[in-house]
């Protein structure tokens, strides 16, 4: 999240496509919090045929009070129908999902999949239910009701 924020074109480090960048931007943009304020966070990496992305919600966490650190997971909403529409040709779309407590499961996690075409370029696309368990919140949220950039 804070690389995107603050790259500048023509900046080394960032060897995503702009069509790339275009289709997490617009994607995130989808992202809908059912409470409050978030932040969408993301992942990509080429693979041998394809980008992958992984989209996901942040978490926020408390800041102060009896909560202190706690981390919140936001409820959200995606239009899947806008998602769709972004692909030109879909070879993939499904849903999976391992609840806490599923045998083998370290980390319970929910994701949607779509991989296909956006315009020539192929892209396998995921989007989570919640963050990993190893990244970060997307804000911090203090007794005040102020939020900041985490």
């Amino acid at each position: 999240m804070k690389r995107m924020e603050n790259w500048q074109p023509g900046q080394g480090g960032d060897r995503r496509p702009d069509w790339l960048t275009k289709l997490i931007e617009e994607t995130a943009e989808m992202f809908e919090p059912l409470t409050g304020v978030a932040r969408v966070g993301f992942e990509c990496h080429r693979e041998e045929d394809c980008w992958v992305a992984r989209l996901y919600l942040g978490s926020t966490e408390v800041v102060g009070g009896s909560r202190d650190g706690q981390m919140k997971p936001m409820s959200f909403e995606v239009d899947i129908e806008k998602l769709l529409a972004k692909f030109t040709e879909r070879d993939e779309f499904f849903w999976s999902v391992f609840p806490a407590g599923a045998e083998d499961i370290d980390d319970p996690q929910s994701y949607l999949t779509i991989s296909g075409l956006v315009a020539e370029n192929r892209v396998r696309l995921h989007v989570f239910a919640t963050p990993s368990e190893e990244t970060g919140p997307g804000l911090k949220v203090f007794p005040d009701g102020r939020f900041e950039l985490a």
